[in-house]
């Protein structure tokens, strides 16, 4: 069974100068697989009486602005749209749902306890997405000025039930300003102000019309036609919106969308559903009959990749599935396999393969190439292993080693598949390696994480990951784990700066050791939820060290942007205590 090592810098009363860190290095591959991300600049705020809260901050282009945080709302100037909205409240689709309530979430149930419990649910209550996004098109789109945000994760009680809610509203791209018409649902339920911060950029939809027997394509997400349809009224009214007209006219939608019935709306939504049926039997068929069920009766799984265990004995936990591995002949082969990966599937190809949890060799996935053609280019199949489900999809392929020996099967997982196979199409819902564009549809691989400005040539990062496994090969080959704990990290990073370690790096531990690159921040997340780690978008434990490095050689800033570099990773001498099973 392979073993597990801790790694340690000092035993009982015992310290020992010559133990811990002494080289941060730049790497392109972090044993710990959290790569940098961008530094957050902290603002400069002054007080000023003429603001709503006494307070403004200064802003990137020298202005000021009012409100103590990056993110004060201020609908100025939206009021013609907040009039209409309120006058054309028949045009919307009437939420079911709590305040823009969470999936999974029987939403006609809680409406019903909220309106027991006096709860207002009328306009604006559960509307926020469908007048964030008309602002968010009326507004340039993409294009714009404005980015459409989405709050996920808020909870409040009535009556000592829990509720779930997500949220909408538009934000100013440069000076960041919320425009939020429908904040007023929350009175009395929970402050908004409190989770703007929390605020992520998101849409819901797809990056084409159906049009007849054509399909309209665009380089982003288009308005919904619940949107449109609010335009159709808008433009009556109003004078034409340049963006929301331009879609307005590529969907035909005064020809085709405007005169629907409802009748004629539910006859050919139950049409869809009669193709959708006819599909999603196909689909079950063929991923029913390849791969290998991955059942817990019949499989034997490792992760050895797996972050932020609580205690020793949840490693231990997982190592003793090792032994299984003894059983087996030394000549057993072994073979590369795969498991689409994620949240519960909503497209119907993501919901098949997410039901019938089988593993796949590549060229098993190959034979799915043409099972999800309405989301490929010109409606052509495409590479499910590179692209999953399509544009936004939120699943990637986990890659697995798989041992077969009669009726038993080992799976080792090794983690997200490389490349785009182990990413998500999908920004605001990453996997572990992180996310690319939609290049299910548009064919490329754009990098989807920045860093600051080339004027400053800061990175920001973990060091070192709290009792999280890390696998090493000794002199003969053979695989095997260390660990840190957190209060070992805790000492090590202490101990790193009173060593005058600081700012000693190098590239890819070549040895090449320069002081040139300056430390700025070093600190141990105790609290995630709280953390400053946590808003710069990392997802770290309880005793994560988290460094950011200003870089002062223009030539290895250049490597990091071209992704040659992707994080730190610590050079140092430790204490090696073998883990007993």
């Amino acid at each position: 069974m392979n073993k597990i090592v801790e790694l340690i810098v000092n035993m009982e009363e015992f310290e020992f100068e010559d133990l811990g860190v002494e080289i941060l290095s730049l790497v392109d591959k972090p044993a710990i697989e959290v790569n940098w991300m961008a530094f957050a600049k902290e603002l400069e705020f002054r007080e000023n009486p003429d603001c709503p809260d006494g307070w403004e901050h200064h802003m990137p282009d020298g202005s000021w602005m009012c409100g103590k945080t990056m993110g004060y709302v201020d609908n100025t100037g939206f009021e013609k749209f907040e009039t209409f909205f309120n006058a054309n409240l028949d045009l919307f689709k009437k939420p079911g749902v709590g305040a823009a309530g969470d999936g999974g979430v029987n939403h006609a149930d809680q409406m019903k306890m909220l309106n027991e419990a006096g709860i207002n649910t009328e306009y604006p209550f559960g509307y926020c997405f469908q007048v964030a996004q008309f602002l968010f098109y009326a507004t340039g789109g993409y294009s714009g000025d404005y980015a459409l945000k989405c709050i996920k994760g808020m909870h409040y009680q009535v009556d000592g039930v829990d509720f779930a809610s997500t949220h909408w509203y538009i934000q100013h791209k440069d000076n960041n300003t919320i425009v939020d018409l429908t904040a007023s649902q929350f009175e009395g339920l929970l402050d908004i102000n409190d989770y703007y911060a929390s605020g992520r950029n998101a849409n819901l939809g797809y990056p084409y019309y159906n049009v007849g027997d054509d399909r309209v394509e665009f380089d982003e997400t288009v308005p919904s036609f619940q949107t449109l349809k609010l335009y159709s009224k808008w433009r009556e009214d109003n004078k034409e919106i340049p963006v929301l007209e331009d879609y307005y006219a590529k969907a035909k939608y005064e020809e085709l969308r405007k005169e629907f019935t409802e009748e004629s709306f539910a006859i050919s939504t139950n049409e869809v559903d009669d193709q959708l049926s006819t599909y999603h039997e196909y689909v079950l068929r063929v991923a029913r009959s390849s791969g290998y069920p991955f059942n817990a009766e019949d499989v034997i799984y490792v992760d050895g990749t797996k972050q932020g265990f609580e205690t020793i004995s949840d490693f231990l936990q997982g190592a003793r599935a090792l032994d299984a591995l003894g059983d087996l002949p030394t000549n057993t082969p072994a073979r590369e396999v795969f498991r689409y990966t994620g949240p519960a599937g909503e497209r119907g190809f993501c919901r098949v393969m997410m039901a019938v949890n089988r593993v796949y060799t590549y060229d098993e996935i190959t034979l799915m190439n043409n099972f999800n053609s309405s989301f490929g280019h010109n409606k052509q199949g495409y590479s499910i292993f590179e692209y999953g489900g399509g544009p936004n999809c939120q699943h990637y392929f986990e890659r697995l080693i798989q041992y077969q020996s009669g009726g038993k099967s080992v799976l080792v997982s090794m983690g997200p598949a490389v490349g785009n196979a182990g990413k998500t199409n999908n920004r605001n819902y990453k996997s572990p390696t992180g996310a690319v564009a939609n290049n299910g549809y548009y064919f490329n691989s754009n990098k989807t994480w920045s860093f600051s400005d080339d004027d400053k040539m800061i990175v920001t990062g973990p060091a070192m990951i709290a009792n999280q496994l890390i696998a090493r090969k000794d002199e003969m080959g053979n695989l095997f784990h260390v660990y840190f704990s957190k209060e070992t990290i805790a000492t090590i990073a202490k101990k790193f700066l009173a060593d005058n370690n600081a700012h000693n790096t190098d590239i890819n531990h070549n040895g090449e050791v320069t002081n040139e690159n300056t430390l700025l921040e070093s600190w141990i997340v105790d609290d995630p939820k709280m953390d400053k780690s946590t808003a710069l978008g990392f997802n770290v434990p309880e005793g994560t060290w988290m460094t950011s490095m200003k870089i002062n050689n223009r030539d290895t800033w250049n490597k990091i942007k071209a992704g040659e570099l992707n994080g730190f990773s610590v050079e140092g001498s430790f204490l090696e205590v073998l883990q007993k099973n």
